[in-house]
């Protein structure tokens, strides 16, 4: 399906344990009474008063709050560089400095992904033409956090806008402790990138009243720029125009949906243009013809949607997904878009997940974005049920709901915070000491290349190593039942074995070792002598060419 690194590395699944934090402070700080919420009614006809600009502080506050949560991962002796980097955006990071050097996706290497996410990462790729990759990268995850907070306040302000301040509060809390999301917004990943685009695409498509003309084209440009990111981007079209019944509707959507084709063509189609079989085979062939990976057990998936690592914000958000399925024919269809429409966002994206070849836990960051709003429509249902116990009993529920909220996410989203990669910063150091800058470098992870500050080098780049031997496997037109099988492929090792030996160093490491097989790993250490660490220390290691 979407990301292409593999087994994930041990540190990107984590359980972590945090006291509450500032932001549920903040949002305690709003105002708790019952908001004039549909919600508070025996039905969902009475839309909240318009919120004004400064009503929204208590969203600001949670959004820096959030900021600091996911850059704690940074402040250690090491840096933002200590913090373990994930196969996925080694590559995309790699790849969007490429892109700025000249090399062209599709054309020159192998990316298994529309442009989009390249294109919008590019600012933080754009520091590698005057700093050190790894010092560019070390500052691109600070703005990797900063994109987090903007989605935490994206999904307070729509919830906030469609059911009132608790929504608003609550929605914004589980997003922040969101840990799957945390995670992924340490990083140049796709998914921040999906967030916050389809985020911003809800809040302008969702607004109450009349569409003004450049309303309508903004929804249509965020949504074009999400599905250029990641394909799935375009489950939130499917889910607006369900959320939006009626002729009048219909044709007040035509004008975004022409112009999300029209933005998703002007970023995608020049690079398509410039190798059109190859953009085919790396974006739609390989993500529909290649093999399992990651989890497979469906039930295990499900586990993982729903986990209770989150549990405050899962029974939030089933209540709201409850209540939206209830009520979604109930209600005037004028009062009834935003629970309806992440409803529809939640549940196809579970779908997917479910039904697609490959799957790993960090997919669920993509999950957040209409989880989160939907917790926040659970708790304002809650809520409006403990209005007829008194003014000190609803308090006492606002209060819990945020806790609810934040506290059980935010424990793992702070202990995942405390990891540190020190092979990989030794490593580092190593090569910077005793690898010539103008040597050929290979590493079976770019993450661990860039923190030395490479970039993928020769005439053919090899940004995506895992992707590139999966590709030549299935291109002898077989069909294989997992991964180990089509990386086991005599095709694939033997352009694996040329990829090597074009290179005087190699970083090897534990998916080196995978990627290699019984019979590749002998041919390897007859023509590569170990570097680094000295000895038999463990860790990702350094081979140099005999």
């Amino acid at each position: 399906m979407h990301h292409t690194g593999g087994p994930r590395h041990a540190a990107t699944v984590q359980e972590p344990h945090v006291r509450p934090g500032p932001p549920v402070v903040a949002c305690r700080a709003a105002p708790m009474e019952p908001a004039p919420t549909p919600l508070a009614a025996p039905s969902l006809s009475a839309p909240p008063r318009a919120s004004r600009g400064l009503d929204l502080w208590p969203l600001i506050i949670v959004a820096l709050g959030a900021w600091v949560l996911r850059a704690l991962a940074f402040f250690h002796r090491s840096g933002a560089m200590g913090y373990p980097m994930d196969y996925d955006e080694g590559v995309y990071f790699s790849a969007a400095s490429l892109l700025l050097r000249g090399d062209l996706p599709y054309r020159d290497f192998i990316f298994v992904h529309p442009p989009g996410g390249l294109l919008l990462w590019a600012p933080g790729a754009a520091l590698t033409l005057g700093l050190d990759a790894a010092t560019a990268y070390g500052i691109t995850r600070y703005l990797a956090a900063a994109v987090g907070a903007l989605c935490v306040f994206l999904a307070g302000r729509v919830a906030w806008r469609a059911w009132g301040p608790l929504a608003g509060c609550v929605a914004a809390l589980a997003y922040a402790a969101y840990p799957e999301a945390a995670i992924v917004e340490r990083g140049t990943f796709l998914e921040p990138l999906l967030n916050v685009l389809c985020l911003g695409f809800a809040n302008l498509w969702l607004t109450s009243g009349t569409h003004s003309r450049a309303r309508r084209i903004g929804a249509g440009v965020l949504l074009g720029l999400a599905i250029s990111v990641k394909l799935p981007g375009g489950l939130w079209l499917i889910a607006a125009l369900l959320s939006r019944p009626g002729k009048e509707s219909w044709r007040h959507a035509l004008l975004p949906v022409l112009v999300a084709f029209a933005t998703f063509a002007v970023v995608v189609g020049p690079l398509a243009a410039l190798a059109p079989s190859e953009f085919i085979r790396d974006v739609i062939t390989f993500q529909a013809a290649r093999p399992p990976d990651g989890e497979l057990d469906r039930w295990m998936r499900l586990h993982d949607i729903f986990h209770e690592r989150r549990w405050g914000g899962v029974l939030l958000a089933l209540v709201g997904l409850g209540t939206a399925c209830v009520r979604a024919f109930r209600a005037a269809p004028e009062h009834r878009p935003a629970a309806r429409f992440f409803a529809c966002t939640f549940v196809l994206s579970g779908v997917l997940f479910l039904a697609s070849r490959t799957y790993w836990n960090q997919y669920n960051a993509h999950l957040a974005a209409s989880e989160a709003v939907l917790a926040g429509l659970g708790a304002s249902v809650l809520h409006a049920f403990s209005t007829r116990w008194g003014r000190t009993a609803s308090r006492a529920v606002a209060a819990l709901l945020l806790a609810a909220a934040f506290v059980p996410g935010a424990r793992h989203v702070y202990q995942s915070a405390q990891l540190q990669a020190p092979d990989v910063v030794a490593l580092a150091k190593h090569i910077r000491a005793d690898v010539p800058t103008d040597a050929c470098l290979f590493s079976f992870e770019p993450g661990w290349a860039l923190a030395a500050g490479r970039l993928p080098s020769g005439a053919t780049p090899i940004v995506d190593g895992y992707a590139t031997m999966l590709q030549d496997a299935m291109s002898s037109g077989d069909r294989f039942e997992t991964t180990d099988e089509a990386l086991s492929a005599d095709e694939a090792q033997q352009a694996l074995r040329i990829m090597l030996g074009s290179c005087r160093f190699v970083v090897l490491g534990w998916r080196g070792e995978w990627q290699l097989t019984p019979q590749s790993r002998p041919w390897f250490k007859q023509r590569f002598v170990r570097r680094f660490p000295a000895g038999d220390g463990g860790g990702v290691d350094l081979w140099e060419h005999r």
